[in-house]
């Protein structure tokens, strides 16, 4: 098959979160399946200094009473082709979507254009594409495109949405509908105004990143005001759990770490919670070390995680250290917990993929206390890296963990969102450290849990034929 993926992010190119590394493994994947696969991203202020080929192209086109003008530069990451939509006025911003703080007051516009300029690209390659593919609401338009401006060029292509979260759609009025060329549509009037929701009306088929989030999705309010287009798609809406890259994610060849370390030998773990301990100034303990990589926001439960910390750290010896950026009502809370534990909280504002490596590696527990998870990929590093993982049971986390409660136990499971309930699985995790024998049984199945793009990419081929077949 030839594949086009039509996305926001492309990990080795630019990268905010797990939509990123999810798009380069699935590509990765496929292409080594066989298929021809080929990504068509914007190029983003970020970009202009990498190296790309010296030829290009432009690309001409209208879009509502606008015409348009772009260049299409070309790279290639993991012996993938991919196309930068260059646009200055749109793409040349050091940040992919917001300012830091507000989102760009122009993403509507910005994102209608590069779905309309990847579709133009496409349309004037010789060879026919079978599966156009849309990540996210920022290629949600591609579809509607697709089906109606470009039915004479692709006109076998069948479009595949990915939706990796569905809290994020872009929402638009309908008196905007003639800036993204739709204005003569009918659109049904119970559709919601979200590039997100025009995707999921207009797609082929429909996917999400596990299958827990796939049935969450069915209802409110985990589908975010859209569930009867998820309803409405059902008998072509499919969970697939992503995957994980374990030539980049394996203690035994990381070499971010500072020692390195397998199921069978974890005295490389030992030395990197020590050398984890030294860079952040705690102190040498007996206590077990929890670790959390994330983005701070509410989604992953800092609502609930900051107060339960109050709790633990009041109460134990435990040690914490939190790597991340986000939301400052988070962020505060969090610089106050440092100052009032600086015996056991750290907090690493900020991302640094060595670094995050290095927290994951060092970590007795990981704690992941997410509100929803559409797949989660930070506890499928944990449980390779023998840190077991502390999770709620939604989305992908439910599909990838495995409470104590079981006999094959992979990690700590807990149910409720709420405070109490964390903090109840935060003392689970004590008990279960000072079980010696027991800690290492959990922590060894979950080493030797696999969930890697070679199977997620299994399930994608049986999901494009299907499409194009149906």
């Amino acid at each position: 098959m030839r594949v086009a993926f039509i996305c926001s992010e492309f990990e080795g190119l630019l990268k905010t979160g797990g939509l990123a590394d999810a798009t380069r493994g699935l590509a990765k994947a496929l292409q080594q399946a066989g298929h021809a696969v080929q990504i068509i991203m914007p190029r983003y202020g970020a970009l202009y200094g990498i190296s790309c080929t010296p030829e290009w192209q432009s690309l001409y086109f209208n879009l509502g009473t606008q015409t348009y003008g772009c260049a299409v530069r070309h790279t290639v990451v993991d012996d993938i082709p991919v196309a930068l939509i260059e646009h200055h006025q749109f793409f040349q911003r050091p940040r992919p979507y917001d300012d830091g703080e507000q989102p760009y007051p122009d993403n509507l516009e910005r994102f209608a254009m590069f779905c309309k300029a990847a579709l133009e690209y496409l349309a004037q390659q010789t060879d026919p594409i079978d599966i156009v593919h849309g990540h996210d609401w920022q290629s949600a338009l591609a579809s509607c495109y697709l089906k109606e401006m470009y039915h004479g060029a692709l006109l076998n292509s069948k479009f595949v949405l990915t939706v990796h979260n569905a809290a994020y759609q872009q929402g638009f009025g309908r008196h905007e509908l003639a800036l993204l060329g739709l204005s003569h549509w009918q659109l049904p009037a119970e559709l919601p105004t979200t590039l997100l929701a025009l995707g999921l009306w207009q797609a082929d088929a429909v996917n999400t990143v596990s299958p827990g989030y796939r049935d969450e999705l069915l209802s409110e309010p985990a589908a975010n005001g859209l569930s009867a287009l998820y309803q409405q798609k059902q008998r072509h809406f499919r969970g697939i759990l992503n995957g994980c890259d374990y030539s980049r994610w394996n203690p035994a060849t990381d070499f971010s770490l500072f020692a390195r370390y397998d199921a069978g030998d974890l005295a490389g773990k030992t030395l990197c919670k020590a050398e984890l301990r030294r860079q952040t100034q705690l102190p040498e303990s007996t206590a077990p070390l929890f670790v959390s990589v994330s983005r701070v926001t509410g989604q992953k439960g800092f609502s609930l995680l900051i107060p339960a910390l109050q709790r633990f750290l009041t109460d134990t010896t435990a040690q914490v250290v939190v790597m991340g950026t986000g939301e400052q009502q988070f962020i505060q809370p969090l610089r106050q917990l440092e100052q009032q534990f600086p015996q056991q909280f750290r907090l690493l504002e900020g991302f640094d993929e060595p670094l995050s490596h290095q927290v994951e590696a060092a970590g007795d527990f990981f704690l992941m206390p997410s509100l929803f998870e559409p797949c989660g990929l930070n506890q499928i590093y944990s449980l390779r890296y023998g840190t077991v993982p502390l999770v709620r049971a939604t989305g992908g986390l439910k599909d990838t963990v495995v409470g104590l409660s079981a006999r094959a136990a992979t990690g700590i499971v807990f149910s409720e969102p709420t405070v109490d309930a964390l903090s109840d699985a935060l003392q689970q995790a004590l008990a279960l450290y000072q079980n010696k024998r027991k800690y290492r049984s959990v922590q060894q199945r979950g080493m030797a849990q696999v969930f890697d793009w070679q199977q997620a990419s299994a399930a994608y081929q049986d999901f494009y034929q299907s499409t194009l077949s149906a």
